[in-house]
């Protein structure tokens, strides 16, 4: 969790701590990685989904 927020921190945005933010992408992240594992999400698309999460959270 430490190395993800070092990353994350930075693009938290203003008023926004650090520690939240990073939650929130983690959480977004194993909610991903679990729908995907789990046969829920169709996997064609698995990059994109990625994608889309980092780029959206990380522009904040």
């Amino acid at each position: 969790f430490a190395a993800l927020m070092e990353s994350l921190g930075e693009v938290a945005g203003d008023g926004v701590h650090p520690g939240l933010f990073t939650e929130v992408f983690w959480a977004s992240l194993h909610g991903l990685a679990t729908l995907t594992r789990a046969g829920r999400l169709p996997p064609e698309d698995t990059e994109q989904r990625v994608e889309l999460l980092v780029d959206r959270l990380a522009v904040v």
